[in-house]
C-alpha cells in the first residue's frame, strides 16, 4: 500500500496548480479525478474578476472585495497568493512555448464566438490581436475578417461579424473552402487542431486569406479557436505572414482547443515534477477518524481501491464541475468526501425569480463553507477534518462564472491552500 504526502481529488486548473505546488515542494502527491475540469469548455483565458467600477482593474476591484465581502475566498487568498500563482503560471507556459499575456491591472475584452465582448485577464498570446480596444472601428479603412469553415458547426463567421457591427467595429464574415484532407465524418475542434498543426493545411488556408485581405485591406482576421493543437504560436505566425494582416484566435463551443492545451502544460509539469496523476479514478468513499481524513476510496473494475496520504485537496468544482450534486430530497451534496453544503435550504430557493438581474441564482453560490486556512467547516461551523482544503468552485460563496473569476479564483486559493499541516 502507497501512502502519499498529498492526494488532490479534482483535475482542472484548481487541482493541476494544487498537485504541482505540492510536487514542487518535494511530496509524494497523487492527483484523482473520474474525468478533466472545466480547461475542456472554458475559454483557455485566466478570468480573474469582471471590474467594471474599477476601470477594468481587477487587481484594484479585489482590494475592493475583500473589504467589501471579507468571507469571499479572495480576502482568505489574498492578492499576492493570486500574483505568484499567476507568475507561475506564465512560467510553465513560456516554457512550453504557449506564452500568456496580460496585466493583473487592466482586463481585456475579447470577441466570444458570438461577438459578445467577454473580460479576461491573462490569455494566449495567439489570441492578443483581438482585444477589442486594437480592432478597426467602423468608418476605418481596414477592418476584421471573421473566417471559418462550414463543417466546423459551432462557429458562425456571419453571425459574429454582425454582432462586431452592431458594436461599432468594422468587420465582415466568410467561409473558407477547407483544404483537402481525405476525411468524411464531422470535423469537430479537435480535428481541425490537429489538421492546423500539419504545415501544408495552414498554407492552403492561408493563400486563401490572403486573396481576401487583397481584395478587402483587412488589418485583422478572426479565426475560430483550432490553430492547431501543439504548435498554435507557429501556426498563428505562418497565417499572418501568409495572409498580410493580423491572426487571432476566438474561442468556441466545447471542446476548448486553448483549454486542452493549457491542460498539457500543467500535466507535464506535474508529471515532471514527481506527481503521479489518475483520471479516471471516482472518489467513492472517504474514511476519518479524530478529525482527520485517513483515506478516500476510488471505483475500480472488480474493487474499491483506497488510497492514503497525510492531506487531502478537494478541487472537485461546484454544480457545473460536478463536484456538487443535486438530491431527489432537494439538498445539494458534496460527491466526493461528503462534506456539508452550504446552500439554500429549499429548492425553491435555488434560483432567482428574475434570471438576468445582479445577484444570479443562489444555487450557484453554493459549496463547502471554509475558515482562513482553506479547512471545511461542519454545520457548527467547527473544522470537519483538519487536514483538508478545499479549494477553486467547490467553494461557498461565489459565482466565478458571473464573477468572471473561475480561473483567478482556482489559482488563488490553490497557492494559498498549499501550506497546509
Amino acid at each position: 500500500m502507497t501512502a502519499y504526502d498529498t492526494i488532490v481529488i479534482g483535475a482542472g486548473l484548481a487541482g493541476l496548480i494544487a498537485a504541482l505546488r505540492h510536487a514542487e515542494q518535494g511530496q509524494r502527491v497523487l492527483l484523482l479525478a473520474k474525468g478533466y475540469g472545466t480547461t475542456h469548455w472554458t475559454a483557455g483565458c485566466i478570468d480573474v474578476l469582471d471590474a467594471p467600477e474599477t476601470g477594468d482593474d481587477p487587481s484594484a476591484a479585489i482590494e475592493a472585495l475583500t473589504v467589501c465581502h471579507p468571507t469571499h475566498p479572495y480576502a482568505s487568498a489574498g492578492l499576492a497568493n493570486l500574483v505568484a500563482a499567476l507568475d507561475r503560471l506564465r512560467a510553465l507556459c513560456e516554457a512550453a512555448n504557449y506564452p500568456l499575456v496580460g496585466d493583473l491591472r487592466r482586463n481585456v475584452r475579447l470577441p466570444t464566438a458570438v461577438g459578445a465582448l467577454r473580460p479576461t485577464c491573462l490569455l494566449p498570446a495567439v489570441m492578443a490581436a483581438g482585444d477589442a480596444r486594437q480592432l478597426p472601428r467602423a468608418g476605418s479603412v481596414h477592418g476584421t475578417l471573421v473566417a471559418g469553415f462550414r463543417e466546423l458547426r459551432d462557429f458562425f463567421p456571419p453571425l459574429l461579424a454582425a454582432n462586431l457591427a452592431v458594436q461599432g467595429y468594422a468587420a465582415q464574415g466568410a467561409y473558407l473552402e477547407l483544404p483537402p484532407t481525405g476525411r468524411k465524418r464531422d470535423f469537430t475542434s479537435l480535428t481541425l487542431a490537429r489538421l492546423f498543426d500539419q504545415p501544408e493545411f495552414r498554407a492552403h488556408v492561408g493563400r486563401q486569406l490572403r486573396r481576401l485581405v487583397k481584395q478587402n485591406g483587412y488589418s485583422h482576421i478572426a479565426l475560430p479557436a483550432v490553430l492547431g493543437l501543439e504548435h498554435a504560436p507557429e501556426v498563428v505566425r505562418d497565417l499572418q505572414a501568409a495572409a498580410g494582416a493580423l491572426v487571432f484566435e476566438v474561442p468556441t463551443l466545447p471542446p476548448s482547443v486553448p483549454g486542452i492545451r493549457l491542460l498539457r502544460v500543467l500535466e507535464r509539469a506535474v508529471i515532471q515534477a514527481g506527481g503521479r496523476l489518475q483520471i479516471g479514478a471516482f472518489v467513492t468513499q472517504a474514511k476519518g477518524r479524530d478529525g482527520r481524513l485517513e483515506s478516500v476510496s476510488t471505483a475500480a473494475a472488480a474493487r474499491q481501491q483506497r488510497h492514503h496520504a497525510e492531506r487531502f485537496v478537494l478541487a472537485t468544482g461546484g454544480i457545473a464541475g460536478g463536484g456538487l450534486r443535486a438530491e431527489p430530497s432537494g439538498e445539494l451534496r458534496e460527491t466526493a468526501l461528503g462534506l456539508p453544503v452550504r446552500a439554500p435550504e429549499h429548492r425553491a430557493a435555488w434560483f432567482s425569480p428574475r434570471v438576468f438581474d445582479g445577484a444570479g441564482h443562489p444555487a450557484f453560490r453554493a459549496g463547502v463553507a471554509v475558515d482562513r486556512r482553506f479547512r471545511p467547516l461542519d454545520l457548527a461551523d467547527g473544522v470537519a477534518y483538519t487536514n483538508v482544503v478545499v479549494i477553486g468552485a467547490a467553494l461557498a460563496g461565489v459565482d466565478p462564472v458571473r464573477e468572471a473569476c473561475l480561473e483567478g479564483l482556482a489559482l488563488a486559493t490553490a497557492w494559498a491552500a498549499s501550506d497546509i499541516g
